[in-house]
């Protein structure tokens, strides 16, 4: 008896822990040079549109037959008009307290718009006229007591049929953010 009651103690001391508490969210970096901006974000609206709607046809003339011939070309993802309340800069300050941008999704709608708290990641146009959201660049986030934003970070384990997310553990937002960092964004650092 003395013995389950040990196991039993070790057990709950060792397998109940308890998750790392974030300490702060006041994380902010700039980097002008970097066509990127991460932000926390609570959506105001995602609308959806036709995003082919507005193509041009571009026309030019075969050089072997010389007959006129008409080039387009299709979008094959949704495209969501998006709008968003931003409450805390994370990477390159907007300079606005909300946001409209782009985001173009092949399997639907996006999934950032499922959660009241979002760790958004978008760019410029080339143009530089609007914003574009890093095609499926997001991480969901959540409040403590506090009103502190965290996220989570798992264990990726990628087999040839499934993708398997282990490990649940509290992330700050600079934790989230130089992980898509070096994942991510590598190519742009």
């Amino acid at each position: 008896m003395k013995n389950y009651l040990i196991i039993i103690l070790i057990y709950t001391f060792f397998g109940c822990s308890t998750q790392k508490k974030v300490v702060s969210d006041n994380y902010f970096a700039e980097d002008k040079s970097v066509n990127l901006f991460a932000f926390v974000g609570k959506k105001i609206s995602v609308i959806e549109f036709d995003p082919n709607a507005e193509k041009e046809d571009k026309t030019s003339i075969d050089s072997i037959t010389g007959e006129k011939k008409i080039d387009r070309s299709y979008v094959m993802d949704l495209g969501f008009r998006c709008k968003y309340l931003i409450q805390k800069n994370i990477f390159n300050k907007l300079e606005t307290d909300t946001i409209d941008f782009i985001a173009y999704d092949h399997h639907g709608r996006p999934n950032f718009e499922k959660s009241e708290f979002v760790l958004l990641y978008i760019s410029k146009s080339q143009k530089g006229n609007y914003y574009v959201h890093r095609k499926y660049q997001f991480d969901y986030l959540e409040r403590d007591s506090n009103g502190l934003f965290f996220g989570y970070m798992y264990t990726i384990k990628k087999s040839k049929k499934h993708i398997k997310y282990k490990n649940k553990r509290v992330a700050s937002l600079e934790t989230l953010f130089k992980e898509k960092m070096k994942e991510v964004f590598e190519d742009l650092f």
